[in-house]
């Protein structure tokens, strides 16, 4: 039995329901508690993580095996000490603000130069906003700021879009900087994904796969439909293709349902964070990164077992595109068995996943040595 995905939500549910059909094995402690995770089974089941597929057999490792971090193993990354990196210029030297001049009614603030873009907050007449940009055609200003949704009450972070025609302009015109598309009309991405299993039983030790993104065509103003293919080498798992849609103008994926969990970070958006390493892709090119970890997340899973990942992140520092992902899942037991019981007890099987970004139309933050 195969459970492959395209909807991460989905392979999440998979997770807690692979264990119901699974026979135990009872021979010794170890057999027999891992049986209850799936571990011994009648027919190799093979179960999509990630929204990758990476599908593991179901089988147990001999002996308590040491578990590497695969974050640690990362070479590629370098410290940003070593580097110096380029001073941006100020886009606006005087300051002007754009003031509400509606008449008794609220003005709309939106997510991008559209009316097409969703309305992330209402202005009232007379309020006054920075002005940080405008669109191509000066129909639209971005302004700064409002609240966001890691903003705590009273908080206001992030830049936002409204539409000229509500409000009067408060200072030179001729200051106010075009602000182009973050991303290209037709996004090109290409990640290779190394992973392994730590059991000596395992079905498949190691497999390789390449993920590609490429926008579909279908996008507007605002938003680009990127598609994501999955593609393993030699077949060893089940292909498998995502969608997400990502804003053109912040760079980041659109439905924000999956940023608490650090495996589905494809597009965070513009400057997700400071830069804290630099990143040699096999090019050759270097990236200025934000590296954060480590995350973890755990999934309850039915049966006492609680599947947990453990790992990176690091993400362009101008876009917020995924340079490398790198993770370790373990499986932990809570319950008892033939009269013992156990507390988030480990039995040595893991696996580790190692995802670099090799390739991307993208204009990412380039360094020179």
């Amino acid at each position: 039995m195969h459970f492959c995905f395209q909807n991460p939500s989905d392979n999440v549910r998979a997770h807690s329901a692979q264990h119901s059909d699974l026979q135990l094995d009872r021979s010794t402690l170890r057999a027999g508690v891992l049986a209850r995770r799936g571990l011994v089974v009648p027919v190799a089941m093979l179960v999509c993580v990630l929204m990758l597929s990476a599908c593991t057999a179901a089988v147990p490792v001999a002996g308590e095996a040491a578990t590497p971090n695969a974050a640690q193993q990362n070479s590629r990354l370098e410290s940003i000490s070593a580097y110096t990196l380029p001073t941006p210029e100020p886009l606006i030297t005087a300051e002007v603000n754009a003031v509400i001049s509606t008449e008794g009614s609220r003005a709309n603030i939106r997510s991008g130069p559209s009316l097409d873009a969703p309305i992330v907050a209402k202005a009232n007449p007379g309020d006054q906003y920075k002005i940080t940009g405008k669109s191509a055609d000066g129909e639209w200003w971005q302004i700064c700021c409002v609240a966001g949704p890691g903003d705590e009450n009273g908080e206001a972070s992030e830049t936002a879009w409204i539409s000229s025609v509500v409000a009067d302009l408060e200072g030179n015109a001729e200051a106010i900087p075009v602000i182009a598309s973050l991303l290209p009309d037709s996004i090109e991405a290409k990640w290779q994904v190394d992973w392994s299993c730590g059991s000596e039983r395992c079905e498949v030790r190691e497999c390789t796969a390449t993920i590609e993104a490429k926008s579909n065509g279908e996008t507007d103003e605002q938003w680009l439909q990127v598609e994501h293919d999955v593609t393993w080498a030699d077949n060893c798992f089940e292909s498998d293709s995502w969608v997400f849609e990502v804003d053109r103008f912040t760079g980041k994926e659109r439905s924000g349902e999956y940023v608490d969990n650090f495996l589905y970070n494809y597009w965070l958006g513009v400057q997700p964070g400071p830069a804290t390493n630099v990143f040699s892709m096999d090019n050759g090119r270097k990236v200025a990164v934000w590296c954060d970890g480590p995350h973890e997340f755990e999934l309850e899973e039915s049966g006492g077992w609680t599947t947990v990942y453990q790992g990176n992140t690091c993400h362009d520092v101008r876009t917020g595109e995924l340079v490398s992902l790198t993770y370790t899942k373990r499986w932990l037991y809570s319950g008892e068995y033939e009269g013992q019981q156990y507390e988030r007890a480990y039995f040595g099987d893991y696996e580790t996943l190692d995802q670099h970004l090799v390739d991307t139309n993208v204009e990412l933050f380039y360094i020179e040595d």
